[in-house]
């Protein structure tokens, strides 16, 4: 007989022993911000347990409120998806899929996770979301920042600069969209997913920060106190890092990085973020579309649906975004795939749905070191 239920503190090596054993990885140092000595993230893991009390499957759930433009979401990102392999088949993954997804229902506006589509499509999640991916060579530093002075600009690891916990969290909820990321937790959290945090100092104070893979040609974060200084810092990271060419992302409505970027960069692509799973769709067209308003614009208009049983008519005009939790007469019903697809996938221009152009997909992104 197997039970299911949510992991005890009295069995963390176990369940990450069984992280480690079904993806043949170190979620230790992966995932510190979840597995490192000091946290307990028991209450994170919903288990499925034989008779003898052996773990034989695991879903666990971070909690990632969200704020957006003054709006707070509900967000949670789900993963550490694991099955042992002598359990597989069994049905153990989607028993606890769905009894997450339960308890999240009332309590959450969205689940995000990162996985195989086809897999998750099974359980309400949907491909989408919005990340603009820059390629920087060596060349079009030397042409188009010809003129930009690096000079004083240095670089050092994070949280060997005085005051650097202070700094970093005042830089992410200065942002217009971020998930809260506690203070105490930030060289955890900054370590996500094998990250490496450097602060970017002129003349020995720090301005900024950037977060880059191992290799450091990638830089999936770049936060400057002054956008000035963003060429600058790019400039001195490319002769810093030794590289011929890094990748930079960047969410669509960091507008003074992305017009930058743009200026100079030898190409972009415009790829999904993650795998959504809406639970209310009032609050988060209410906040996404509210954030795209105040950034790249959007048109004024109304549209009226039902997604999934939920019936909702927003509205931008001069004085914003209006969202209401009732539908007109005339309303398109979606399903909720259909409702996700409209909301979060560049496919949203090719459906029959009368939407105002330009609203969807919405803007939503998630840093590297927020996923889990």
């Amino acid at each position: 007989m197997v039970e299911y239920r949510m992991a005890a503190p009295n069995e963390r090596d176990e369940y990450i022993d069984l992280a480690n054993f079904a993806f043949r990885l170190d979620f230790e140092t992966l995932m510190p911000k979840a597995y490192e000595k000091s946290v307990d993230s028991s209450a994170m893991h919903m288990v499925a347990a034989d008779e003898k009390g052996r773990l034989r499957a695991q879903v666990a759930v971070f909690p990632e409120p969200m704020t957006v433009c003054d709006y707070t979401l509900r967000a949670c990102y789900l993963g550490t998806v694991s099955v042992h392999p002598r359990a597989r088949g069994e049905g153990h993954m989607k028993v606890l899929m769905n009894m997450w997804l339960e308890k999240l229902r009332d309590t959450h506006d969205m689940v995000v996770l990162y996985g195989q589509r086809q897999r998750y499509e099974y359980f309400g999640f949907t491909l989408g979301g919005v990340k603009f991916k820059y390629f920087v060579g060596e060349a079009n530093v030397r042409h188009a920042l010809r003129q930009v002075s690096d000079t004083g600009i240095s670089f050092c690891p994070l949280f060997e600069v005085e005051g650097a916990e202070a700094f970093a969290h005042s830089m992410n909820t200065s942002r217009l969209a971020y998930v809260e990321r506690s203070t105490q937790q930030l060289p955890l959290i900054f370590n996500t997913l094998h990250q490496n945090a450097l602060g970017v100092l002129d003349k020995g104070k720090l301005i900024g920060y950037v977060i880059v893979n191992e290799a450091g040609d990638e830089m999936s974060e770049l936060a400057m106190k002054n956008t000035d200084d963003i060429s600058r810092t790019i400039k001195a990271y490319m002769g810093y890092s030794k590289a011929e060419r890094i990748s930079i992302y960047t969410p669509e409505y960091d507008i003074p990085l992305n017009t930058m970027l743009g200026s100079m960069a030898e190409d972009y692509v415009i790829e999904t973020s993650d795998m959504y799973h809406i639970l209310d769709f009032a609050n988060v067209l209410k906040a996404y579309l509210t954030l795209k308003h105040k950034t790249t614009g959007i048109i004024q208009g109304e549209f009226s649906a039902v997604m999934d049983g939920q019936p909702i008519t927003a509205r931008v005009d001069a004085s914003g975004v209006t969202v209401e939790r009732s539908a007109k007469q005339d309303a398109v019903v979606l399903t909720k795939q259909q409702a996700q697809a409209l909301l979060l996938t560049q496919h949203s221009r090719y459906m029959a749905v009368p939407a105002p152009a330009g609203w969807f997909p919405l803007p939503i992104f998630w840093y590297k070191i927020d996923k889990y």
